[in-house]
């Protein structure tokens, strides 16, 4: 059997090769990992490491251009390696009967970073969804061989526009990452008819 541990007290790779751990709090419901001599591998990826129901709205007291969080998860470092990814899925509604566009976000924060500053943003919708009542998210972020260098698809509003390239980004993931999901309470948004809300995420682990 192997052993049970939680993440931040796994023995060291090099003393446990070939050896497997249990992992009690990376993953919904733990994990499997197998130590190569030099680093701990998950077992049979991809990994759900968050998914939640949240039914969050947003609060228009904050104002309008204010960007608003409503959720979000924290990966312990080091969980994510040189090659790892992340699938991130994200269902917003906007129930009342507003028109106003509506601007739903994914960030990724580290070190003093928080959801309103120091971020990086993994998604930015730019005020797109006006008269929709609910969207389906879709984000991905891929390491390039680095824990600190990374591959992503920030801008994602208008097909065939250059800024919907893809981009290098540094979140550094041999520190604890919260990756944070939220909207824009923009101009229009600020009426109670227009609030946008997260339904549901999921954060998955792709190694």
């Amino acid at each position: 059997m192997p052993a049970v541990t939680p993440w931040a007290a796994r023995p060291n790779a090099a003393s446990a090769s070939g050896q497997a751990i249990y992992v009690t709090d990376v993953g919904v419901n733990g994990s499997l990992w197998f130590s190569n001599g030099t680093a701990w591998v998950l077992l049979a990826p991809p990994l759900t490491l968050a998914h939640k129901f949240s039914n969050a709205l947003m609060d228009g007291s904050m104002g309008a251009n204010t960007d608003v969080y409503l959720d979000g998860h924290t990966i312990a470092a080091g969980v994510l390696g040189p090659a790892s990814g992340l699938r991130i899925t994200a269902a917003f509604s906007f129930p009342g009967s507003g028109t106003g566009n509506k601007a739903p976000q994914i960030k990724a924060y580290f070190g003093v970073g928080t959801y309103q500053s120091s971020f990086t943003g993994l998604l930015d919708t730019r005020d797109q969804f006006t008269t929709q009542k609910s969207f389906l998210l879709s984000v991905t972020l891929q390491n390039k061989n680095s824990m600190a260098v990374n591959q992503i698809r920030p801008n994602d509003y208008t097909g065939g526009v250059s800024s919907n390239r893809f981009g290098d980004a540094a979140i550094d993931f041999t520190q604890a990452v919260t990756i944070g999901l939220g909207a824009l309470n923009n101009a229009s948004s600020a009426n109670a008819n227009d609030q946008q809300m997260l339904e549901w995420f999921s954060i998955e682990l792709i190694a």
